[in-house]
């Protein structure tokens, strides 16, 4: 039975072990949403809103546990953050293989620059001893990038309507 949750942890927590590659395991991770994403896009937004709960509930779990296991607060190999911050970029729009790609560079630019405020709650998740207001804080940035992208994806959308055609 440990060996099952060893494996359930590191295969949610790595998002099935894209946190393990050598360069960019974030992008890696942002790339597991986009194909999750791709294969709800017929599925209703209630559908898909199950889902990322389902995920946020096992990415928040196994959250937790990796970083209780590496003694590690916020480990580059915990990308499960990552789907989930994509997932929420995607938000309400089509999921046409555009807007599947613009959401990609916008959420992979906010993710990795991290403006204020996503810098701050960055920098509050990390002020924890591993646990679970720290496992949170590891999500919480990427949902926060998730849903700003979200946000200027519909601001660019309502001066270029072509962005949303398919």
């Amino acid at each position: 039975m440990k060996k099952l949750k060893g494996f359930l942890v590191t295969f949610i927590a790595t998002a099935g072990g894209s946190g393990f590659t050598p360069k960019a395991p974030g992008t890696a991770g942002t790339v597991v949403g986009v194909f999750i994403i791709y294969l709800c896009r017929d599925w209703s937004f209630l559908n898909v809103l199950y889902l990322g709960l389902a995920i946020f509930a096992a990415g928040y779990w196994a959250t937790l546990e990796w970083s209780k296991n590496v003694q590690q607060p916020d480990s580059q190999k915990i990308v499960i953050d990552e789907v989930l911050g994509y997932m929420l970029a995607m938000g309400t729009l089509p999921r046409t293989g555009t807007v599947l790609l613009i959401q990609f560079i916008l959420f992979r630019i906010f993710d990795a620059l991290k403006p204020p405020p996503i810098r701050q709650f960055d920098q509050w998740g990390k002020q924890f001893p591993i646990g679970p207001i720290q496992s949170f804080g590891v999500i919480f940035d990427d949902l926060l990038a998730g849903l700003v992208s979200w946000g200027v994806f519909l601001v660019l959308a309502h001066f270029l309507p072509i962005l949303t055609q398919s």
